[in-house]
């Protein structure tokens, strides 16, 4: 799920569903990633069968009580996470993508205040989708920090609204649905055959061996419920670089 700040929707409240400490225990080591997790779990589409949504809760909630997990055991569950949840999201923004959108556009463009929705309108305008105005400098150059703070409290705002109208507009058990499940689900295998081929070619060169072994786990981490998805395209053109770049080594 991936991400993106608007993919996982859902949750009763996102400032307080974490669950993460008490009055008489100290904070988690890894309490921020921890809270991420929980906010992924809490807003993952409605679509996603109840059992995807329950393992996750009890990685989560196993991790918080183990003080000594690691940063690298919490990244590996919601990268397990993410490759679950992630062909029911895909088939979710397949069959209610338009939906999606506008439902959240016009939430978001409702809650902010005059300045920053001419600032975003005239983006939109031009043709730029919001997730790329929030993902580029623009936000940052554009927008003062309270007024960033107007859009993202605007698209957490947004979440449940979303998900409402998503839950109205699938049928998770229709045949399209799961037919649009199996294909994503697919595509997902294929992107982690590619990640696996790239991997394979640290072998070829002591000198890139890190390079590319980083590179391949970047992708991989991409399947966590709180990254960007993985683009197959990428993956191959990284395939095409390091064979070009390894040469003689193949």
């Amino acid at each position: 799920m991936g991400q993106l700040f608007f993919f996982h929707e859902g949750g009763d409240n996102p400032f307080n569903p974490f669950r993460l400490f008490s009055l008489h225990r100290m904070p988690h080591p890894h309490a921020s990633l921890l809270k991420e997790f929980q906010i992924a779990i809490d807003h993952i589409v409605p679509s996603v069968p109840k059992e995807i949504r329950a393992e996750a809760q009890k990685l989560h909630d196993a991790l918080l009580k183990n003080e000594d997990a690691s940063e690298e055991e919490i990244e590996a569950a919601l990268a397990q996470v993410g490759i679950a949840e992630y062909p029911h999201r895909k088939a979710s923004q397949e069959i209610a993508g338009k939906l999606e959108e506008q439902t959240r556009l016009a939430l978001v463009l409702e809650h902010v205040d005059e300045t920053v929705r001419a600032m975003l309108k005239k983006h939109l305008d031009a043709g730029v989708p919001l997730v790329e105005i929030v993902r580029s400098s623009l936000f940052e150059t554009e927008l003062t920090p309270e007024q960033r703070y107007q859009v993202e409290d605007a698209l957490l705002d947004a979440a449940d609204h979303v998900r409402e109208e998503l839950a109205k507009a699938i049928d998770p058990s229709s045949e399209k649905y799961l037919k649009l499940v199996e294909r994503w689900r697919a595509h997902a295998a294929t992107i982690e055959e590619k990640i696996q081929e790239l991997e394979k070619l640290a072998a070829k060169d002591p000198k890139w061996k890190e390079e590319i072994q980083n590179k391949a786990a970047r992708f991989r981490e991409g399947f966590s419920v709180t990254e960007r998805d993985p683009e197959l395209e990428e993956v191959e053109k990284e395939i095409e670089y390091w064979k070009d770049t390894l040469g003689e080594q193949l």
